[in-house]
């Protein structure tokens, strides 16, 4: 059957024999069945609405995150090696956790819709071009913080507890205790 009669669309980027071919080279490049395991489930089944709050957490447990009962990340997508989350945090739809760097966060943290925490980077080499090979590093969020929609947590941020972070802004470096942050960068707003 050809891509015509599927009725997929040409410049559709999830179709075709291409897309299977790059999630099967991602499938290869992880060691373990568990690593398997916890790739499908994170990236696909864990953001989609098919998960009830309860099955999330056992699965995230399962999977060998450090996640403490009761956190809600059903509409998150994990993409990284180690996450610790602690109690009574919270996750809004659209939340990505990227990269091969570990992510903590503390207790009582709401994160907004669509907030990116990102734990790596690829560098600049010879002639100004961009690295294949990736640095990462780790990023802490503290306990009884907001970040609000669409903010975006860059590699190697701490966030001491108590911060608000306001939507949209991307904090690139520390954050000491409480206050209000915003901007690009994020700079102390109050």
């Amino acid at each position: 059957m050809n891509r015509a009669a599927s009725g997929a669309r040409p410049d559709d980027p999830l179709a075709g024999p291409d897309f299977l071919r790059r999630q099967m080279a991602r499938v290869r490049r992880l060691r373990e069945p568990r690593d398997v395991l916890r790739s499908i489930f994170t990236r696909y089944f864990l953001p989609s609405d098919l998960f009830p709050e309860w099955l999330v957490f056992r699965v995230l447990k399962a999977s060998g995150f450090g996640v403490v009962t009761p956190c809600g990340f059903s509409g998150a997508r994990i993409q990284t090696a180690e996450l610790t989350v602690g109690a009574r945090t919270w996750a809004n739809r659209g939340v990505r956790i990227e990269g091969r760097g570990s992510v903590s966060i503390g207790d009582d943290v709401l994160i907004g819709p669509e907030v990116m925490i990102v734990t790596s980077t690829h560098e600049r080499g010879e002639a100004d071009r961009v690295q294949a090979t990736s640095s990462y590093l780790p990023v802490r969020i503290g306990s009884h913080c907001w970040l609000g929609a669409r903010a975006i947590i860059l590699l190697g941020v701490c966030i001491a507890n108590g911060v608000t972070v306001a939507a949209g802004a991307v904090v690139a470096s520390d954050i000491g205790p409480g206050g209000l942050y915003g901007g690009v960068p994020a700079r102390r707003l109050k």
